[in-house]
């Protein structure tokens, strides 16, 4: 469970990656990436962020290998915003809870219009 102080720094470090990898990181590979949330760990030393990216898997690919070889100069962009002894190491994963969501809609649509077609 993370305190108010995990919270509010987790906030801040969303905002300013989503920053830096709009504005700053300038590989044109990157396509359209999201932050979704930041975890951090109780002692502010690993930061997990997670992202979507519009278009397919390759895309999604693509857009993890720019984040993954840009991630230093994220830290250290990030690092003179944050009030922190230590800038946290950055760790990105791939959000898949809207593709999840998206998959369980299609599933609760299809069962539903197999249950109004037996009651036709």
């Amino acid at each position: 469970m993370e305190n108010i102080r995990q919270k509010k720094i987790a906030d801040q470090i969303k905002k300013q990656v989503s920053q830096i990898i709009n504005h700053k990181l300038k590989d044109p590979r990157k396509g359209f990436i999201t932050i979704t949330g930041v975890k951090i760990s109780r002692d502010l030393r690993i930061a997990s962020v997670y992202f979507t990216t519009l278009g397919d898997k390759e895309q999604r690919e693509r857009s993890q290998e720019v984040i993954d070889r840009g991630k230093n100069f994220i830290r250290s962009e990030l690092a003179p915003n944050l009030k922190l002894r230590f800038t946290p190491e950055l760790r990105f994963f791939y959000d898949d809870s809207l593709e999840y969501s998206e998959h369980i809609e299609n599933l609760l649509k299809k069962i539903h219009s197999q249950d109004s077609d037996k009651k036709e």
